[in-house]
């Protein structure tokens, strides 16, 4: 793998990226043991570890989301290494994307803030469900849901590169929130 140049700073790539539109998800995972019926994942947890506490939600918000192929369902999520979300990402295959419309940004705020609580907490006064297959919870007004079950995982530079079999679609025919310029924005229809 080629290097970035010495004289490229991460403020400089940083600039040039945010001028790439891109959708806004919530990603949610639960970090307890899938629901029975759950289709089988790559990386099921280790059957040692202790589960039986009751189980946590966690969720963030995500733009780097994209879909990889429609045939087979697959979609690529990417996300900072560092984080609690890669490491529970790495032992859970089972989770959930919830496609924000354009009237989410502050949602999308509360899922990007640090030191945030339980996904349960901040979804307390928003309409959701479990996903049937993954568990994971599920906006009712978002523009679109999805579950997935984790194909692969991968290290790439400082984030966590996940592809993802999609198991479970649903619409909501919202328009979508877009991140551009370091902020959340709608799109303006010209009908």
């Amino acid at each position: 793998m080629t290097n970035a140049s010495p004289q490229i700073t991460p403020d400089q790539v940083k600039s040039a990226l945010g001028r790439f539109a891109t959708g806004v998800v919530v990603l949610s995972i639960r970090d307890g043991k899938p629901p029975e019926g759950a289709p089988p994942g790559a990386f099921d947890a280790d059957p040692d570890e202790d589960f039986d506490d009751p189980a946590d939600d966690i969720a963030a918000t995500l733009t780097a989301f994209m879909p990889v192929s429609l045939f087979p369902p697959i979609v690529a999520i990417s996300v900072d290494l560092s984080g609690y979300l890669a490491e529970v990402l790495q032992r859970r295959a089972h989770w959930g994307l919830s496609v924000l419309g354009a009237s989410q940004g502050a949602l999308a705020g509360r899922f990007s803030a640090a030191g945030r609580p339980s996904a349960r907490l901040l979804l307390a006064a928003e309409e959701h469900h479990r996903g049937a297959l993954t568990g994971a919870l599920l906006l009712d007004r978002a523009g679109a849901t999805l579950e997935c079950v984790t194909d692969s995982h991968r290290e790439v530079g400082d984030h966590l590169l996940v592809t993802a079999s999609v198991v479970s679609a649903s619409t909501g025919g919202k328009d979508p929130l877009v991140r551009y310029d370091r902020a959340y924005r709608q799109l303006t229809r010209r009908d």
